[in-house]
């Protein structure tokens, strides 16, 4: 484009104008972590699409050997001790670490390695496993949020159980919280080694339970973001139920007509539903309310009643996409609905697109944040600027004439639509700032007329006698998400958006796996943002979709029966309802986990008042011996 970015439509944000070819990330725009992080995934989700004739033809298994059995065997212990560069080494004297290790009981090898995590350590790990005969491996590097499966899956190589490993962070927790502390933080890394070997000595292999996947997909809402991730499962060959709650399928982009750039979203909507309604593999269900939804990731079980005569469906799937969009926040202040001079940016676009007589009309000025950044709502709606401007510059093309006055606190035409800004300035648009704690004043008299009062820090105090008020509305959360998301077993944020599992690393996923979001259920973003998180999605699901079979993680809860009053807290605090109390006809109530479910988070065990509750991997025991090891 005339900045030197990859040039693309909104409806196709991760395309190029070749054909195979995908952008994303800041090649694409300027963009934060997020949006990159997102925009990748999605690249991956259409690329899936082209390859997926080709998907599982030239998969070779990955050969592991069978796992030694480590029973009865005192504990022999390898630590290997990342320098990471400047990121650890930096601070922490390692070598003085590795000797610390090695007077540690029943450490038999320590090392230290310049980068734990490359793939010519992982080398060297797996070598010196069958050299020393080690039992029970300990890294201690970075964070286990990004690299302990790497650990595990070479250990496993190598013929241990994956749980047979610990990992100490000296790196987020020591010589990045203690930079300017080289002494200190060499302490603490001592400490953190001790504790993961004093864990180590008593840690045991565990098991994973295989789970049939159901190659299926939910798509929940169809808006543009539901319809892009239906058509992106069935493009890849997987049935997919889309569940829409309205008459017909377009969620809040039937309020549009045209983007800020021009492209024609009447005629994109149009397109995509008829894609929709007429793939073989997407079965569409309008009129829809979700009845319930049982289950877990490859075997979910959903039931909806649909159509005007309320029809019971149940179906099975494997995944679930949350696309249950959002609404227009409908505005209670400035004569809103009791003067027809006073109306919303949406329905001045139904005004502009339909039927623009602008004869009459002389002044039209239009208020932002209206329903957003306040106390009620505080976060920005995104597209508000942008629809205020495109108005605007639509309103000077038809009539040039009529006087736009924008009254704005600030202009947030973020990315590359900076220039929208400018052209509207040039266009004759004029933009006036006003005070947070000042906003503007509009009175009517008894005949309708209406009179703007606005005190900008810029240009003083103005009176305008506009012919048009317009409100730029924000967004808002349905109402409805609060019933989906226990469902779903899934979070809202404090404004009533859903949460995704970390804004950086998952922002389509939430922590409850096989679930994911995009679109305006995520937070309040334009089309082109909805359609990337709605491929991303697609990207992620098909990970799962793709395979036959699962594994469930292996760090389960336990319940230990004799110690069990059946008091219920341990199923009334788990976030996953992977534990509840049964009746047991030997011991009376009693609680019972699902492996399946369960996430591993040790909520139960943690408020269990008779300690009847275990978690495998970090028991009372292991958790004992981390806090009471001494240096």
């Amino acid at each position: 484009d005339e900045y030197g970015y990859a040039k693309n439509s909104p409806f196709k944000p991760v395309d190029t104008s070749r054909p195979g070819i995908f952008v994303c990330g800041a090649f694409n725009a300027p963009k934060d972590i997020p949006e990159t992080v997102t925009e990748a995934s999605a690249a991956a989700g259409r690329v899936n699409a082209l390859l997926a004739e080709a998907r599982g033809t030239k998969i070779t298994a990955k050969d592991l050997p069978p796992e030694v059995n480590v029973a009865g065997e005192p504990p022999r212990i390898g630590c290997f001790i990342c320098h990471c560069g400047i990121n650890i080494g930096g601070v922490v004297n390692v070598p003085a670490v590795v000797e610390y290790a090695e007077t540690l009981p029943n450490v038999v090898h320590a090392a230290c390695n310049l980068y734990t995590c490359s793939a010519d350590t992982q080398g060297i790990i797996k070598e010196e496993i069958e050299k020393f005969n080690l039992n029970r491996v300990i890294v201690a590097s970075c964070t286990p949020r990004t690299h302990e499966p790497l650990f595990q899956g070479t250990i496993r190589e190598a013929g241990l159980n994956r749980y047979l490993f610990e990992m100490a962070n000296i790196r987020d927790q020591c010589s990045w919280v203690h930079m300017y502390e080289p002494e200190a933080a060499t302490n603490k890394a001592k400490d953190l080694v001790r504790m993961a070997v004093a864990k180590a000595n008593k840690i045991e292999p565990l098991e994973r339970i295989q789970l049939n996947m159901t190659q299926k997909a939910l798509v929940i809402g169809g808006g543009v973001a539901g319809m892009t991730a239906a058509m992106g499962f069935a493009d890849q060959g997987y049935e997919t139920y889309l569940v829409e709650k309205e008459k017909e399928l377009g969620g809040f982009s039937k309020n549009i007509h045209i983007t800020l750039e021009g492209d024609n979203v009447k005629a994109f909507l149009k397109e995509l539903i008829q894609k929709v309604t007429n793939n073989n593999l997407i079965h569409v269900y309008t009129s829809a309310n979700i009845k319930s939804i049982n289950g877990y990731i490859g075997n979910f079980v959903t039931t909806i009643e649909h159509g005007q005569n309320k029809e019971l469906v149940e179906f099975e799937h494997g995944i679930v996409v949350v696309a249950t969009g959002a609404l227009q926040y409908k505005p209670k202040e400035y004569h809103y609905g009791d003067n027809e001079r006073v109306i919303t940016q949406n329905e001045l676009e139904q005004r502009l697109f339909s039927n623009p007589d602008l004869e009459k009309v002389k002044s039209i000025v239009m208020l932002q944040c209206v329903g957003s950044r306040n106390e009620e709502h505080p976060y920005c709606c995104r597209i508000g600027c942008i629809e205020a401007i495109k108005n605007a510059m639509k309103i000077r093309e038809l009539s040039p004439n009529t006087d736009v006055t924008i009254l704005f606190r600030d202009i947030r035409t973020y990315g590359l639509r900076e220039k929208y800004y400018r052209l509207a300035r040039e266009a004759g648009v004029m933009f006036v700032l006003f005070d947070e704690d000042k906003p503007p004043e509009l009175m009517k008299d008894h005949h309708g007329k209406l009179t703007v009062v606005v005190e900008s820090p810029d240009s003083g105090t103005l009176t305008i006698d506009p012919d048009l008020f317009v409100l730029t509305a924000g967004i808002v959360a349905p109402v409805e998400n609060a019933e989906l998301a226990p469902m779903l077993k899934v979070p809202l944020n404090d404004d009533g958006f859903f949460l995704e599992a970390h804004m950086k690393l998952r922002p389509v996923d939430f922590a409850t796996e096989g679930v994911f979001l995009c679109g305006l259920a995520h937070a309040p973003k334009g089309i082109e943002d909805s359609i990337a998180q709605a491929l991303a999605t697609v990207s992620r699901a098909s990970t799962y979709l793709t395979l036959d079979k699962i594994e469930a993680e292996g760090v389960t809860a336990v319940v230990r029966p004799l110690r069990c009053t059946g008091c219920g807290l341990c199923e009334l605090v788990c976030p996953y309802n992977a534990i509840s109390v049964q009746e047991d006809e030997r011991l009376g109530k009693i609680a019972v986990v699902n492996s399946a479910l369960c996430k591993g988070c040790g909520t139960c065990s943690a408020n269990c008042r008779c300690s009847a509750v275990d978690l495998l991997g970090f028991t009372n025991e292991q958790i004992s011996l981390i806090i009471n090891s001494r240096g």
